[in-house]
């Protein structure tokens, strides 16, 4: 394959996973961090810093069981201040676990959504005949593949990522093969 040849399959592989990310991002949202905890995040602050008066008794002392149990919870403690300016437990917000399990749900989606996209623009590249569009759609497929599994890979059981890995090794490795004995 001449240079021209390689940046044009290049291109295409680059401008085919550009025009399904972008299409998916348009038509499937990814959860934002704001709608579940706010602008402010998940705590709770004063809106000045101030250093508390030394009357005040340490809070994760005083509150360490409610604390811990938060902690626990996959939560984030939140605390208030007295009128005395300490700073006292107020509650529990679960809006980062809440947020992780939406995100964790939308990667896992977008991992059942695009995998098999990447595996047919592969196919498309494997029956193909122009060899030029062909390389770029099947490089194309794999990026897009290997984008999809890492999107959702952390969210995966240790043997899920082994299994989905494996699968999609013995699919490309039988895809090459139906490639050289085109050849």
């Amino acid at each position: 394959m001449k240079v021209k040849e390689l940046l044009m399959s290049l291109a295409i592989a680059v401008m085919a996973d550009l025009f399904i990310g972008l299409f998916f991002d348009a038509i499937y949202s990814a959860p934002e961090y704001e709608d579940f905890c706010g602008l402010d995040g998940p705590r709770a602050f004063k809106d000045r810093f101030e250093v508390p008066p030394e009357t005040c008794e340490n809070v994760y002392f005083v509150y360490e069981e409610e604390i811990s149990q938060c902690n626990l919870a996959e939560g984030s403690p939140r605390f208030d201040y007295d009128e005395e300016g300490c700073q006292v437990y107020s509650d529990c917000n679960y809006c980062s676990s809440e947020f992780s399990a939406a995100n964790e749900e939308y990667n896992r989606n977008l991992f059942f959504i695009i995998s098999p996209i990447a595996i047919a623009l592969i196919l498309i590249g494997l029956f193909y005949s122009f060899e030029v569009a062909a390389s770029g759609f099947m490089f194309g497929g794999v990026l897009l593949l290997i984008y999809s599994t890492g999107r959702y890979f952390s969210d995966m059981s240790k043997f899920m990522r082994v299994f989905v890995v494996f699968i999609e090794l013995v699919l490309l490795l039988w895809i090459a093969k139906k490639k050289m004995d085109k050849k």
